[in-house]
Formats: C-alpha cells, sequence, structure tokens
C-alpha cells in the first residue's frame, strides 16, 4: 500500500492550491515562465511551499505544470527541461522536510500545449517521450506522485498516463480532467473512469474549470460512473481583470462550503487550482474538521493509521491528571551556567516540598548557555523524583538532531515536552551563532505527534509508540492576537496536548485567553511570574519580548519599596485565585531563581484550591 493510499484510508485528502497565480500574486509577472522562477528564484517557491504546508496540506504539487518540451520552449527553454524539473521536486522536498510533517509532494505535469494525433501532427509515441522526459526528471528529484492537470482531451490523458507508468511504475498517479468544454458531463465522466481506471491510476477526477459549484456536478458524474478515488481541485470561481492582474470571484468561506460538499459527493481528494491560496486551503481544512468530532479543537489533526507493533509506553503523571481535571502546579528551573548542577536540584527539592507536582525545565532561554535540557530535566526526576516538563526549542537542531533527541528524552523516561520556537541567537551569549529552524514549533509538535504513532517525521515506521504529552505556548498579551490566535490553532491541530501560556498580569489578558481557547477543551496551565521590584517590573515590560506588566502592576510595586517581593507573591496569589475557575493549572516562573518566592506562592495557591 502506498502512502497516499494510507492517506486515503484515513479521510479525505487535502491537496495544496494554487501555484501559478499565487506565484502571480506575490510579484512575478504574467506572461512569466512560472516553472523558470524554480531556477532564478527558488526561495519564492519554496515560501509559496511553506504556506500551504502551514494552512494544512497534506500534498503539494511542484511548481511543473507546464515544465514540458513544448510548454518551456514558448520561452525558449526547451533545453532546461531536466534542471527545472529537478529544481522544482528539490524545492518542494525541501519545503516538506523542512516543515518536520509527513507531506508528500506531488510532481505537476500538464498536457503538451500543442494537439496530438489524430487531431494534430505529434505522433502519440512522441508525445510519450515528452512526457517521459519529465517524469523522469520528477521522480529523480524524489517526488512522491504524480498529478496531471487541466486535460482537455482524454487520448492525451490517456499517453500522459501510459508515459507515467512506462517511465516511474512506483508512482502512484493521479489523472485531472478540466471539464469546461464538456457538453456532457456525464458521459464524459463516465469516458474517464472506462479509459483511466484499467491504466491503474491512483486517482479520476476534475481540476480547473469554472469553480467549485461545477466541480460539484462532476464530482456527482464520476461517482455515478464508478470511480474508485475522486479528487477535485476547482479554480476559486470566474476571474476578473482588475488593475491589469486577474482577480477571482470565490473567496475562501464560500470555497471551504463547497469543498465540505465535495467530500459528501464522494471526492476522497480534494485542493484548489487557479485562484486559490493558502487561505482558501486552511478554510477548507477548518471546514472539514468541523464534521469530526474532536475534544482539543475546532481543527482536526489527521492522525496516522492505528499501529499494531506494541502498545504505546505508559503516560506521565501529567497527561493523567489532567485527563482527570486536577489542578496541576508547575514551577519553572533554570539549568546551570556551568557543569554542576547541585543549586537547581536543591531548588527542585524545595519546590517539592512545597507541594509542586512538576518542574519546567528551560532549554537555554534568552539565547543564553545553559546545560542541556534532557539532561537536567533527567537528573530532576532521577535525583529529585519531580516529573519534569522539558522545553524543547527548535533554533539550535535540524530535522534528524531533533527526533534524535527526542527518543533520547524518552527513553530517560521525559514525556512532558513544551514545543517551543527558541529565542534568536543574536539576543543571546553568541549572537553570531548560526540558527538552524529546520521546523518552526507546529513542525516540532507534529513530530511529537508522529512518534507517539510510532512515525518519524516523514511518516516512516520506526517501532514502538512513543508517549508524549505535548504543549504548545501561547501569548494572551501579543502585540498582534489574531495572529497569536492563528498560531495557535496551527499548533492544536498538529497535535498540541495542553497549552502554557506567558506571564499574565492583569484580567484583561485573562479575558484574552478566555476567548482564544473558548472552542477548546484543552488544558491550560497559567503562567505567572511574581515580581520582586519595580525596576525587574520595567525591565520586563520593555526589554523582554512577549512580556506585558501593567501601568498599575508597575505603580502598586515603585509603592510598596522593600515590600515589593511580598506583593508580588499576594499579586500572583490573588491572579492564580481569579483564574483557576477557567484554566488547569498554574506555571510559576521564579525571578531570578527565587525558588523561595515560587514555593510561597505554590503553598498558598494549594490553600485556595483545597
Amino acid at each position: 500500500m502506498d502512502r497516499l493510499e494510507e492517506l486515503m484510508q484515513r479521510g479525505p485528502v487535502l491537496f495544496d492550491g494554487a501555484m501559478g497565480t499565487e506565484l502571480n500574486a506575490r510579484g512575478v509577472a504574467v506572461g512569466h515562465c512560472l516553472e523558470e522562477v524554480n531556477l532564478v528564484q527558488p526561495s519564492l517557491v519554496l515560501a509559496v511551499h511553506r504556506d500551504y504546508i502551514a494552512a494544512g496540506a497534506e500534498v503539494i504539487e511542484t511548481n511543473t505544470f507546464r515544465a514540458n518540451r513544448f510548454g518551456l520552449g514558448d520561452f525558449y527553454l526547451e533545453g532546461k527541461v531536466r534542471e527545472i524539473n529537478l529544481a522544482a521536486a528539490r524545492i518542494a522536498t525541501e519545503a516538506r522536510n523542512n516543515s518536520g510533517r509527513p507531506v508528500l509532494v506531488a510532481g505537476s505535469m500538464g498536457p503538451l500545449g500543442r494537439p496530438i494525433e489524430p487531431v494534430g501532427a505529434i505522433k502519440r509515441s512522441s508525445a510519450e517521450r515528452i512526457f517521459g522526459e519529465q517524469v523522469q526528471a520528477l521522480a529523480e528529484g524524489g517526488v512522491d506522485m504524480l498529478v496531471l492537470e487541466t486535460f482537455t482531451a482524454l487520448g492525451e490523458m490517456e499517453t500522459a498516463v501510459q508515459a507515467a507508468r512506462a517511465t516511474a511504475p512506483q508512482l502512484p498517479v493521479v489523472a485531472h480532467m478540466s471539464f469546461d468544454d464538456q457538453a456532457n458531463p456525464a458521459q464524459a465522466a463516465a469516458a474517464l473512469v472506462r479509459a483511466l481506471e484499467p491504466l491503474g491510476v491512483a486517482g479520476i477526477g476534475a481540476n480547473c474549470g469554472s469553480g467549485p459549484y461545477a466541480a460539484l456536478e462532476v464530482t456527482t458524474h464520476l461517482a455515478a460512473a464508478g470511480a474508485r478515488n475522486i479528487s477535485v481541485m476547482p479554480n476559486a470561481g470566474l476571474p476578473e481583470r482588475v488593475g491589469g492582474r486577474l482577480v477571482y470571484s470565490t473567496g475562501p468561506e464560500y470555497f471551504a462550503e463547497l469543498a465540505e460538499r465535495l467530500v459528501a459527493a464522494g471526492a476522497r481528494m480534494v485542493g484548489g487550482c487557479c485562484g486559490t491560496g493558502p487561505r482558501h486551503i486552511a478554510m477548507v481544512r477548518d471546514r472539514l474538521a468541523e464534521t469530526v468530532e474532536s475534544p482539543r479543537s475546532s481543527v482536526r489533526r489527521r492522525r496516522p493509521a492505528e499501529r499494531s507493533e506494541g502498545e504505546a509506553a505508559p503516560r506521565s503523571r501529567l497527561a493523567r491528571e489532567l485527563a482527570m481535571g486536577r489542578f496541576a502546579v508547575s514551577v519553572e528551573l533554570t539549568p546551570p551556567r556551568g557543569i554542576d548542577p547541585r543549586r537547581m536540584l536543591e531548588g527542585a527539592r524545595l519546590l517539592k516540598e512545597a507541594g509542586v507536582d512538576y518542574a519546567n525545565v528551560t532549554d537555554s532561554a534568552m539565547a543564553r548557555l545553559r546545560m542541556g535540557v534532557i539532561s537536567c530535566a533527567a537528573l530532576v526526576q532521577q535525583q529529585v523524583g519531580l516529573e519534569a516538563i522539558a522545553h524543547f526549542t527548535c533554533r539550535d537542531r535540524n530535522v534528524m538532531a531533533i527526533q534524535s533527541e527526542l527518543i533520547g528524552a524518552h527513553a530517560l523516561g521525559i514525556r512532558n515536552i513544551l514545543a517551543l520556537r527558541g529565542d534568536p541567537p543574536r539576543v543571546g551569549d553568541y549572537p553570531n551563532a548560526t540558527p538552524v529552524w529546520d521546523v518552526n514549533a507546529v513542525g516540532l509538535i507534529t513530530i511529537l505527534a508522529n512518534l507517539n504513532q510510532g512515525l518519524d517525521a516523514n511518516g516512516t515506521p520506526i517501532g514502538e509508540r512513543a508517549s508524549f504529552l505535548v504543549g504548545a505556548a501561547v501569548n494572551p498579551s501579543a502585540d498582534d492576537p489574531e495572529k497569536e490566535v492563528r498560531l495557535l490553532r496551527r499548533k492544536l491541530a498538529a497535535g498540541a496536548d495542553f497549552i502554557v501560556t506567558n506571564p499574565i498580569y492583569e484580567a484583561a489578558a485573562l479575558e484574552r485567553l478566555r476567548a482564544i481557547v473558548a472552542d477548546s477543551a484543552v488544558p491550560v496551565l497559567v503562567g505567572v511570574l511574581p515580581l520582586v521590584s519595580v525596576r525587574q517590573a520595567e525591565y520586563l515590560h520593555n526589554e523582554v519580548p512577549g512580556m506585558a506588566v501593567p501601568t498599575a502592576v508597575r505603580q502598586r510595586l515603585e509603592r510598596a519599596g522593600d515590600r515589593a517581593p511580598e506583593l508580588g507573591v499576594e499579586m500572583a496569589v490573588d491572579f492564580l485565585d481569579a483564574a483557576r475557575a477557567h484554566v488547569q493549572g498554574a506555571y510559576v516562573i521564579p525571578a531570578a531563581t527565587r525558588y523561595d518566592l515560587a514555593a510561597r506562592v505554590v503553598t498558598r495557591t494549594r490553600e485556595l484550591v483545597g
């Protein structure tokens, strides 16, 4: 069974949207050879792929629709067929690999743009060689499958399929016709099924066309004709020329609504063609998710198929207690700057005696050199008996190192991971150090979710399933709350199990938090940082990204003078008392490793919680 078939067995497969109109929207001139952009501006193509993956696409298509000898010949580039197709395949593969998600890469192929026999002068054998040349380059570039699209002549489609099967028989082929010019779409659909099903294609369908509503009719006809795996990728309606460029009429909301109806009509693969972009695909993802109950969020994460190779490892205590609805209290521990962990471990013991449940162990926060997070988390668990929540960043690790360290962490008994992007090196001890960031926090969460299914980042089975509890960070005081909500939804879609917030100091931020998680049953651990002085408050507010200390709080600390540390504890306890009805735990961050103050916050909070 190939990977595409595995995806289809789990539910409708979401493809990406348009490449050509998206490149035009990002500055590539209309009329320019879009496939040449793979060579002259590969970063732009890479960005489009990344945006589609971030939007939720499970299959992305290479920028090679017209990258055959005839299509490129229109721009005097017929000698670069192999170079362009190889480059496009490698760009798409890079985007997939960097994402940390098991996305499939499909080689996009369109018609020759010249009629073949019996209508045209081009012999079928010549057409098959031309198609085969493109297939060979795409296969060499590492694509997982082929997508034939926007064909209008059934004979040419058959020739392209035969070339694909002969040149790269290992690659699944999904074949699409454009039904715009069909006087009788029911007959055309039946003819397409009769012609292509015997050729062993992985899917049959329609793309381009006038819009999603017309595609719905075609889908119905294909289903009635007995098509096994229907794939539909319509345009975003009909275009009009505005200010020198084509603008498509169908918005993301309507497109997503029709995509849901396409699936209900029998489509097993859906995506977009001309005029669709990442927003359309993201909206389709959300719309399809709404049809599936989820205890976590309104965005469904596709779970890999149930694996039979052994049972998952035991879950963490935190996972069990959050599942039971108990109020969890964690305190942040700072790893040492040197080789001696004793101060950190002494702090952990003090906190455990105060009633702390869990220790958050940071990962070189603010890009400051510290002992490694996995080593410290293991020491805390083994020597203190306090379960750790390991902060894990993407800053310093490529995708291989991320997986290697996580597998090792699991072997050491570390089950709770807070997935973070990580602070940039330029703010820390080594500003010229090279940041890696093969993946971001969403990609890291996806990797963890895959490991929980016994799969690596590429979707390859690696043995037993892990049992990580995956945390995601959110900042309710972010300057752009809408962006923060979108990012959180992506994290939940990737598989986050709980949420940890930045420190909060005011009711307004708590209200924003409630709004952010209103449609989610994911447990929230609210962050509190007991302030010790007005100077510290001013520093955090003005110099530390993501921190917001209200003016009223700073004024109270200034008036408190030497009593500021005690006031900081009181404010933290009062805030947790107000917040505990709306969250499922606290994440206490000691100021300057003042574990004694954190212990007081925990003790008094425990008295309130009971």
